[in-house]
């Protein structure tokens, strides 16, 4: 809502500030006399300086509308947040749930843009198997709702969470690593070269992160309090992000 009322306002207000503009510039350059064009004539000596007045005023009643409408997201600049994403099947089975999460740069929130880096891992074809392990791929967040919706899965989200830098750049690391190739991915988390969603998603400080056999909702919570130290603000929800990034997943 946001974001739509910031560009609506923004449309409306660079037409009234052109039309500000050539207003000021007609009124200006007008003459009056016996060949004066229908604009010159409706600009004359007498009027002119009342025509500018209303002119300016529609001028700087459009700025104004500008910056009322736009607001001012600058203090988001440096900062870095973080989204922990869940969904589960009806039967809240291993293989019908997923967790993964999403990182978001606040300069690029303070410039109205939703860009968010995702740890979505999951076997390339997205058909998960309890047993053995696959080549891996690195789902994006759009990709992982649309499996999520199209299948009837509960989706849950925790955050959006503040984040330092450093766990913001562990977040990158990791997916570089995940779409290296190197890496497959694995249900029950067995073998070196392998991992499943919870790993690659939680497993990102330098505190070994064993959260048991655990899926979905649950696993959610588990990066969530492994991560606690990373979290700025005590672990607040960030609810001005909240309502620039969280939307109804399933439409």
């Amino acid at each position: 809502m946001i974001t739509r009322l910031r560009h609506c306002g923004s449309s409306a207000t660079i037409r009234m500030v052109a039309f500000a503009k050539w207003l000021i510039t007609r009124c200006t350059r007008a003459h009056v006399g016996s060949g004066a064009s229908a604009v010159g004539a409706s600009c004359g000596l007498r009027r002119h300086s009342r025509l500018a007045l209303v002119a300016a005023a529609v001028f700087g009643f459009g700025i104004f509308a500008a910056l009322a409408a736009s607001p001012d997201r600058s203090p988001l600049r440096d900062r870095y947040f973080l989204v922990v994403w869940s969904y589960e099947g009806p039967a809240k089975l291993p293989h019908e749930s997923h967790t993964f999460i999403t990182v978001y740069d606040g300069n690029d929130l303070a410039l109205g843009r939703v860009k968010p880096d995702t740890i979505s891992w999951l076997p390339e074809d997205g058909d998960v198997r309890l047993l053995g392990s696959c080549q891996g791929r690195n789902f994006s967040l759009a990709q992982t709702l649309v499996i999520a919706c199209q299948s009837g899965k509960r989706i849950k989200s925790l955050g959006p969470f503040e984040i330092s830098a450093d766990l913001y750049g562990r977040v990158l690391a990791r997916i570089q690593y995940l779409e290296s190739g190197n890496v497959k991915y694995s249900c029950s988390n067995l073998g070196r070269s392998a991992m499943n969603c919870v790993q690659a998603a939680g497993d990102l400080t330098d505190t070994r992160f064993r959260p048991g056999p655990v899926w979905g909702f649950v696993a959610g919570r588990a990066i969530v309090r492994h991560l606690k130290p990373f979290l700025e603000k005590g672990g607040r929800v960030n609810k001005e992000v909240a309502r620039m990034i969280l939307v109804r997943p399933c439409r």
